[in-house]
């Protein structure tokens, strides 16, 4: 069943599951990419917990003093109270995982958006889309319950937007749904830097209805769970703004999506996979996504084999809606 909504339509995700991304190179036969995915072996690797302090984050991450669930629900009323957020899906990771016969540590996603917001960072640069809405991840580490997102400083950062206004005060607002008794956010902490060069972008002769309805049938072909498209231009209309059509593809396999959480929690956060079909500019359709080795660099997750698979598969179905 395909299921498309805007930032004004709740989405009951509760059976979502998980992934990671995307390539340059074609693999041999789209067969072998998309079948063997699932059968990977992991691999652990052991992160020494006295040097992370001096590593610079990706991300904002925060320390709790309470369980998993009562943190999640907390952030979930603080969003719910704000007339101005909407809770488009919520995806428990674990629960996901158990269903695979994988186990990962407790682990809960929400995701919430302003279309106003959301439509002024796009306006600036459409890229952007392909993390929007936002995202929060609460997981367990080891008994201690950890929040991760990308707060405005990040995302402007990471696309080259310039919004001071505006990112001082989704900053805050931020700050406040994912407050933390023991630990503050930390600008200094966090790697701000510009991720334009890692995103795939490739150009399509074809219209973005054409190159969307294309992908979603393909995903469907090869066994992919779709489990939304979210219309970001559509949801601009409705809170009577401008954005040229922009669509963002949110699919996986749930095995892989869990093996990599198992490398690592906080890659729960870039999960499912993802993939952005828009219209620039000059009304020429592109297609984007991260690599699935760029996300995985990005949460420290070393599997060489797995993450050329993931780039591989992407690199087909994106190659696939080109013409």
């Amino acid at each position: 069943m395909k299921t498309i909504f805007s930032y004004f339509m709740p989405l009951c995700a509760s059976s979502i599951l998980l992934f990671s991304s995307c390539g340059d190179k074609k693999v041999g036969t789209e067969s072998s990419s998309t079948d063997t995915l699932s059968t990977t072996d992991t691999t652990i690797i052991m992160i020494d917990e006295d040097n992370v302090a001096e590593i610079q984050m990706p991300f904002v991450q925060k320390k709790h003093s309470k369980s998993v669930d009562e943190v999640y629900t907390s952030i979930k009323s603080v969003i719910e109270a704000n007339e101005n957020l909407k809770i488009i899906a919520e995806v428990n990771h674990s629960e996901a995982a158990k269903g695979v016969e994988i186990e990962i540590p407790q682990s809960r996603l929400i995701v919430f958006g302003n279309p106003k917001v959301g439509t002024q960072l796009m306006q600036k640069n459409q890229a952007v889309g392909i993390d929007l809405p936002m995202k929060m991840l609460v997981y367990d580490d080891n008994g201690m319950t950890k929040v991760v997102y990308n707060n405005a400083s990040v995302l402007m950062n990471r696309y080259e937007i310039m919004l001071p206004e505006l990112e001082e005060k989704m900053n805050g607002l931020l700050d406040k749904i994912s407050y933390s008794d023991i630990e503050e956010t930390k600008l200094q902490d966090l790697k701000l830097e510009s991720i334009l060069s890692n995103l795939q972008t490739k150009e399509s002769t074809l219209s973005v209805d054409e190159a969307s309805e294309k992908l979603e049938k393909l995903l469907k072909e090869k066994g992919f769970d779709v489990f939304t498209k979210i219309e970001h231009d559509k949801a601009a209309q409705n809170a009577d703004l401008e954005l040229r059509p922009t669509r963002l593809f949110v699919f996986g396999k749930p095995q892989v999506g869990s093996q990599l959480m198992k490398l690592n929690s906080t890659i729960g956060l870039d999960l499912p996979m993802k993939m952005l079909i828009w219209e620039d500019e000059n009304g020429k359709t592109q297609v984007s996504y991260f690599k699935g080795s760029f996300l995985a660099n990005r949460h420290s997750i070393e599997n060489e084999e797995l993450t050329n698979k993931i780039d591989g598969v992407l690199n087909m179905l994106s190659d696939a809606v080109l013409k």
